[in-house]
C-alpha cells in the first residue's frame, strides 16, 4: 500500500488531462444536415422575417407601437419567444444582454410587459444589429454557438458521480440505505449533502467522531463517504478548472480539511481535487501555489492517514484500499 505522500507523488506524476470527457455537456440542437429543417431552424427563420417587417414599418412607415400590423408582429415573436426550445440562443435573444436584460427575465414578465418588452427590443435590435447581422448573413450556426456557450450552466455529470463512477469501475459499491447497519455492512457509500444527512448523524454518533473539520464552514457537510475493509473514507471534493479570487480561498479550505485527524484509525480524511488546477497545485512554482503545496505536503506529513489526490490518484487509491 502506497503512503500518502507517495500517492501525493503518484497524482503528482499522472496530472489532469486538460480535457475531461466525464464532463462532456455535448447538445446539438441543430440537424445535422443544412438543407433540413427543424422546429427551431423554422421558427428562427420566422422570427427574422418578423423583425424585418417591423424594421420596414417603423423605419419607412413610421409605424408605432398601437398599430394593428405592429401589435401582430410584437405578438408573433411572443409566441415564438414562448413556445420554440432553444430560442433564447437567437441573435435577437442574446442581444437583451446588451442592454442589461435577460431571457430568463423576460419569462418571468406579464403579458402586457413582454409586449412593451418586445417593442423596445425590437426598435434597439433594429437599430442596432439587424443592418449589421443582414450584411453578413444570418446563420443558424449561431445558434449552435450560443448553446455550446453555454453548456457550462446546464445540469450535467457532477464531481460526486464522477467519484462514484471509479468507486464502481469493477467493484461492487452500493447506496447505504438508513435502516442499514453502518458497523456490520461494508463496500458502501452515503451522501451526507445529498439526502443523507440523517445517516451521516448516525455515523458521526456511532464511530464518536468529532468532525472537526465542519468549523471550517458551520453545519458544511463532506460530500461524500465511502467504507472499504472495514475502514470509512471522508471526502471533501473540489472541482476546480483555474484559480484567481475565490477559488484560493477553496485551497485553502481542502488543505485545511486534511489537517484534521479522528481517535478512530479506521477514518481518513480524503481530499479530491479534481479538474485542471490540480495540475497547478502540483506543478505551479509561483510563491503562492508553491506555499499551497507546501502547506499540504506539511499536512499530510502530519496525518499519514490522510490523502490529497487527483484523478489519477484517486483510481490509483481506490485499486489499493478495495477489497472484496
Amino acid at each position: 500500500m502506497l503512503t500518502n505522500i507517495e500517492l501525493f507523488e503518484y497524482s503528482k506524476a499522472h496530472p489532469e488531462e486538460l480535457l475531461d470527457s466525464f464532463y462532456a455537456k455535448n447538445k446539438i440542437i441543430l440537424p445535422m444536415i443544412s438543407t433540413e429543417d427543424n422546429n427551431l431552424t423554422i421558427n428562427n427563420k420566422k422570427l427574422l422575417d418578423l423583425i424585418t417587417a417591423f424594421s420596414v414599418l417603423n423605419r419607412d412607415y413610421k409605424k408605432s407601437f398601437t398599430d394593428d400590423t405592429v401589435q401582430n408582429i410584437i405578438n408573433d415573436i411572443i409566441s415564438i419567444l414562448d413556445k420554440t426550445e432553444n430560442i433564447n440562443y437567437s441573435a435577437f435573444v442574446q442581444f437583451f444582454m446588451v442592454h442589461n436584460f435577460t431571457y430568463s427575465i423576460y419569462t418571468t414578465l406579464s403579458a402586457d410587459d413582454k409586449k412593451y418588452l418586445i417593442y423596445e427590443m425590437l426598435k434597439k435590435y433594429c437599430s442596432e444589429r439587424h443592418g449589421l447581422y443582414t450584411e453578413h448573413g444570418y446563420t443558424n450556426t449561431i445558434l449552435q454557438v450560443m448553446c455550446d456557450n453555454y453548456s457550462h450552466k446546464r445540469n450535467s455529470k457532477t464531481g460526486i458521480e464522477k467519484v462514484l463512477s471509479i468507486l464502481n469501475n469493477g467493484r461492487n459499491f452500493s447506496h447505504l440505505n438508513k435502516n442499514e447497519n453502518l458497523l456490520e455492512q461494508d463496500n458502501y457509500y452515503f451522501l451526507p449533502d445529498k439526502g443523507d444527512k440523517n445517516i451521516f448523524e448516525t455515523f458521526l454518533n456511532v464511530l464518536n467522531l468529532k468532525m472537526e473539520s465542519r468549523n471550517i464552514e458551520q453545519n458544511k457537510l463532506p460530500d461524500i463517504i465511502f467504507k472499504t475493509g472495514g475502514k470509512y473514507y471522508v471526502f471533501e471534493l473540489k472541482t476546480m478548472k483555474e484559480g484567481g479570487g475565490g477559488q484560493n480561498k477553496q485551497i485553502v479550505e481542502v488543505a485545511y480539511f486534511i489537517k484534521f485527524t479522528e481517535d478512530n484509525p479506521d477514518v481518513h480524511y480524503i481530499t479530491f481535487l479534481d479538474c485542471n488546477y490540480s495540475n497547478v497545485i502540483f506543478h505551479d512554482n509561483s510563491p503562492k501555489v508553491v506555499a499551497q503545496r507546501n502547506d499540504i505536503i506539511k499536512a499530510l506529513q502530519d496525518n499519514p492517514g490522510n490523502y490529497f489526490l487527483n484523478t489519477a490518484g484517486l483510481v490509483k487509491f481506490i485499486d489499493e484500499i478495495y477489497t472484496e
